[in-house]
């Protein structure tokens, strides 16, 4: 079986607005030029042009039919996660995306599994929220963005949702959100997925590791998109802190904490895998491919399938790691 646990759902379209804040940057659907294509608009502004694949189930499982892919891992797009509107409002657009992931899910249960959101800048609703996952829409787990209004999500601010997850046994997969760094980075738009996501993805790991939260809940399963970024690279500096300073920084070992993380395979490269495979573990990485955006990795498994490794090693990234992950 091949399991793609990262991909994203766009809905169709929208509930209108029905708030008191008038200046709540609430998403709508406008018209493109290109046939089944939506532009995502935002504050009345063009975010992304998407297409039918991100809310189309029949054109995913065609899509999935040609890739090799088995089951998909439905996430919002992380512009969505609304972390930035009144807790009412994000609680409205909760709603909206867990029931169009949960309708995608009971439509074609043997090819999806799903993961909702929850309004993360009030972690106690998050936390109330995170009961109704499994029980009301057959979900799975949460996306969450790395950081939450600039507090990073290791922070123990989030403790609510952390055990919430434990008590429910619900899985976290971390995207890169809002990056920091961007006034640095040169170049159009696109620039910062592609150099602003990976240090952004980093700095998320390496909260999880220093604040304390997979120490105090060590049953969590939380997983990091595109291989964690740059996260395999600054461990080292890490492990050099925890063996020169050991407790004034951490409380464990920087690499032991890595190693119960898991991280998916979208880094476009055999040997920043291999790198990944040696720093955390065979046992610890997922396929990914960001389906069904411009930036995703097209037949992901077929660069699994180049890395030489052992059958079982092989089964591991295609789907036991996944399903370990989800606990499914």
């Amino acid at each position: 079986m091949i399991i793609d646990v990262h991909t994203h759902v766009v809905p169709e379209n929208f509930p209108e607005y029905t708030g008191s804040n008038a200046a709540t940057r609430w998403p709508s659907m406008g018209c493109c030029d290109q046939p089944h294509h939506k532009s995502v608009l935002i504050a009345g502004k063009t975010f992304r042009e998407v297409s039918h694949h991100s809310w189309d189930v029949s054109q995913r499982l065609l899509d999935m039919q040609v890739e090799s892919v088995d089951r998909q891992v439905l996430s919002p797009m992380p512009e969505l996660l609304s972390y930035w509107f009144d807790v009412d409002d994000a609680l409205r657009m909760c709603e909206h995306m867990n029931q169009t992931i949960a309708s995608m899910v009971a439509s074609s249960p043997a090819h999806f599994y799903g993961l909702g959101m929850v309004p993360m800048q009030d972690p106690e609703r998050a936390a109330k929220e995170m009961s109704r996952l499994r029980a009301d829409y057959g979900l799975v787990g949460i996306e969450v963005g790395t950081n939450i209004n600039g507090r990073p999500i290791g922070d123990p601010f989030f403790e609510p949702i952390f055990a919430a997850a434990v008590e429910h046994d619900l899985s976290i997969f971390i995207h890169a959100l809002h990056p920091a760094g961007v006034e640095r980075v040169l170049g159009p738009p696109a620039m910062s997925a592609l150099v602003a996501f990976p240090n952004e993805t980093a700095f998320a790991a390496a909260s999880l590791v220093s604040g304390g939260m997979l120490s105090k809940y060590p049953q969590l399963r939380v997983g990091l998109s595109h291989g964690g970024g740059g996260f395999a690279l600054m461990l080292p500096r890490m492990m050099h802190g925890w063996e020169t300073m050991g407790r004034h920084l951490f409380t464990e070992s920087p690499a032991e904490l890595a190693r119960r993380l898991y991280y998916d395979t979208l880094v476009y490269d055999n040997e920043a895998l291999h790198y990944l495979i040696k720093t955390f573990g065979v046992e610890q990485l997922m396929l990914g491919s960001d389906y069904p955006f411009v930036i995703r990795e097209r037949l992901p498994n077929k660069r699994l399938q180049s890395l030489g490794l052992s059958e079982h090693d092989l089964a591991r990234l295609q789907s036991i790691n996944a399903q370990r992950f989800l606990a499914c």
